[in-house]
């Protein structure tokens, strides 16, 4: 079965799909993401999905820098993994350099199908292990 969208949320920064496991996220182009940002994207998380595993999946449609150091910001344990869908190998290169900020599993993809089955699959590797 397809996982459906669960609800579409538009903020002044990013476009954001709530789906049942994971959310994903469509920042606006030249955006500098910084602290702010990733204050309301936690909103988000603690709104729908307060208590339960998820994957956040950053869609890269658009070209914006992020703050690396942001990544390295463990306070969500139930975050299993960040998937970032690419559409150019200099966004896939910076994706592999954001990798090394971050804790958890984080993994470039470029295709939207390969990286939500990738969440898909960390979820439920969890729901068995726990």
């Amino acid at each position: 079965m397809k996982p459906s969208i669960v609800k579409k949320i538009k903020l002044d920064f990013a476009s954001i799909e709530i789906h049942q496991h994971y959310m994903i996220s469509q920042i606006k182009e030249g955006l500098d993401f910084e602290q702010p940002h990733l204050e309301a994207i936690y909103e988000i998380f603690e709104t729908y999905f307060s208590g339960r595993p998820f994957v956040s999946i950053a869609d890269r449609k658009n070209d914006y820098t992020i703050n690396p150091n942001l990544l390295k910001d463990t306070r969500y344990k139930n975050l299993l993994g960040i998937g970032v869908v690419c559409y150019s190998e200099a966004s896939y290169n910076n994706a592999l350099f954001e990798k090394t900020f971050f804790k958890g599993k984080f993994e470039p993809f470029y295709e939207m199908e390969a990286c939500k089955e990738w969440a898909l699959q960390l979820v439920e590797d969890f729901n068995k292990s726990n």
